[in-house]
């Protein structure tokens, strides 16, 4: 065993396994505070579709599916979670995994407005997501 993994199960252990995995991904955190966002039953996600890009010029060298911007989202477009674990009707489910962590910081009550997109480098989406009290 390393011994990063050996820290990340000693910083795992004093933090009493109340920090979140975005938490720990990013390392924000100091080893032995807990973070608690407020109850997730009060937040829902609202992702509004801010952008779509097409790359053509990656395209041109490693071309796949449509030569367009991403045919799934309409700029201006606003989704709603209804929870955080599945995607709202009709959101696509690549984007969505791309997404999740973010989703999930969101509905555990974390009021930071954040912007993300989806992995693909050819169309990627850009989101506005934010929290929606209940």
């Amino acid at each position: 065993m390393t011994r990063t993994t050996m820290e990340r199960r000693r910083f795992i252990a004093l933090a009493g396994g109340v920090v979140s995995a975005t938490a720990l991904a990013g390392g924000n955190i100091m080893a032995g505070e807990k973070v608690r966002y407020e109850s997730s039953e009060k937040y829902k996600c609202r992702m509004t579709v801010l952008r779509k890009d097409f790359n053509a010029d990656f395209y041109r060298q490693h071309p796949y599916g449509a030569a367009a911007a991403c045919g799934r989202f309409e700029v201006g477009q606003q989704f709603v979670t209804a929870n955080p674990w599945d995607p709202p009707e009709g959101f696509c489910q690549w984007a969505w995994a791309d997404l999740r962590s973010i989703i999930h910081r969101i509905h555990a009550g974390n009021p930071t407005v954040m912007i993300a997109c989806c992995t693909d480098g050819l169309r990627p989406v850009f989101f506005k997501m934010e929290a929606v009290e209940i």
